[in-house]
C-alpha cells in the first residue's frame, strides 16, 4: 500500500473519533451532550474514497457527576446507569473536496436504585452533516489544511420532558433542532496527523411542560477538539483526542435559569485496523475525567465503542 491511503486512514480515524465523542456522555440527563461534534462527518472519508458506511456499537456506564459548583460526586452505592447505542452512519463525496454524511442512532438506557430498576430506549436524534476542505493537509508546507463544518441534528428522539417512565429511561434525544457550524485545521508530519476543530451549536427554543407550558432556550454551545493520529505501515492507525465543551445558563420564558450552565471534558483513545483495503474494524475508549472543576452539571461516564466501516473506492 502507498503512504497516501495510510494518511487517509488516519484522517478517517480522526473523524470517527469525533463521532465517538459525540455520544460520550448520557444523552438523557445531559440533553445536548457533545452534540456539537456531530457537525464533523461521522464517516470521514479518506482521500481515495468516494463513499463509506458503517455500524458503531457503544456502551457506557455512569460513574458519578459534576455538580453546579463543579464538584465531582461519585455515584451513590446501589445506584447505576448503563447507556447503549447502535449507530448507522454513512458519507458520500460531493464535488472534489466536499463530503455529506448522516448518522442514525438507536439508544437504550438502564437505571437502577437500591430498590428498583428500569429500562427504556428508542430512536435517537438523527444527524446530517457536511464538510468542505478548502485546503488539505500537506497541500501547503506552511498553511495547515482548512475545512468548514456544518451539521443539523433533528429532534427525532424523545426529549426528557416527554419521557413517560419514572426514571426517564425512554428519553432518547434533545427535543429541539440543533444547527452546528465550525472550522477544522489539520496538518500531517510524517505518519502523524494533527487536528484542531472549533464548533458552535445553536438550539431552537422549545415549549416544555404539559400543564403550564414554558419556553426553554438553551444557551449556545461551544466546543474545541484536539486530536493526534498515527498511521502505521500496515495501514492501522491510532488516535488520541480531547474534547472540551461549554454552554452558558439556559433561560425559561426569557429569564435566566441560574446555575444551569454546563461544561465537560472527554478524553478518548481509538484504534482502526484494516481487514482489507475497504473493510476496517474500529474501537475506542473514552472518559469524562472524574476530577472536580473539570465538569459542571454533567454526568461522568466511562465508555467504549466497537464498529466496522466499509469504504467505497
Amino acid at each position: 500500500m502507498s503512504a497516501r491511503p495510510h494518511r487517509g486512514r488516519a484522517a478517517a480515524l480522526a473523524g470517527l473519533v469525533c463521532a465517538a465523542l459525540a455520544t460520550a456522555s448520557s444523552a438523557v440527563w445531559a440533553q445536548a451532550c457533545c452534540a456539537g461534534t456531530g457537525a464533523v462527518t461521522p464517516a470521514r472519508l479518506a482521500l481515495h474514497e468516494d463513499a463509506a458506511a458503517g455500524l458503531q456499537l457503544r456502551a457506557a456506564t455512569v460513574v458519578g457527576s459534576h455538580s453546579a459548583s463543579a464538584e465531582y460526586v461519585p455515584a451513590p452505592p446501589g445506584a447505576g446507569e448503563v447507556d447503549l447505542e447502535q449507530s448507522l452512519y454513512g458519507a458520500v463525496r460531493v464535488l472534489r473536496r466536499g463530503q455529506l454524511g448522516a448518522l442514525l442512532p438507536l439508544v437504550q438506557t438502564f437505571r437502577t436504585t437500591p430498590t428498583r430498576s428500569e429500562a427504556g430506549g428508542g430512536l435517537g436524534d438523527i444527524n446530517v452533516s457536511a464538510r468542505y476542505d478548502f485546503l488539505r493537509a500537506r497541500e501547503s508546507a506552511l498553511v495547515p489544511g482548512i475545512a468548514a463544518l456544518a451539521g443539523v441534528t433533528l429532534p427525532t428522539g424523545r426529549s426528557a420532558e416527554a419521557a413517560t417512565k419514572p426514571f426517564a429511561t425512554d428519553a432518547t434525544g434533545l427535543g429541539a433542532v440543533q444547527v452546528t457550524g465550525g472550522v477544522a485545521l489539520e496538518q500531517s508530519v510524517g505518519s502523524w496527523l494533527f487536528g484542531a476543530s472549533a464548533l458552535l451549536a445553536l438550539r431552537a427554543p422549545r415549549e416544555v411542560g404539559a400543564v403550564t407550558p414554558v419556553t426553554l432556550s438553551l444557551a449556545p454551545q461551544y466546543s474545541a477538539l484536539l486530536s493526534a493520529a498515527y498511521a502505521f505501515d500496515s495501514g492501522a492507525a491510532v488516535a488520541l483526542s480531547t474534547l472540551f465543551t461549554f454552554e452558558g445558563d439556559a433561560s425559561v420564558n426569557g429569564a435566566t435559569a441560574r446555575e444551569s450552565a454546563r461544561r465537560w471534558i472527554v478524553a478518548s483513545a481509538s484504534l482502526a485496523w484494516p481487514v482489507t483495503d475497504q473493510l476496517s474494524v474500529l474501537g475506542s475508549v473514552s472518559l469524562n475525567p472524574p476530577i472536580s472543576s473539570l465538569g459542571m452539571n454533567q454526568t461522568t461516564t466511562l465508555g467504549a465503542t466497537l464498529g466496522i466501516r466499509w469504504g467505497v473506492l
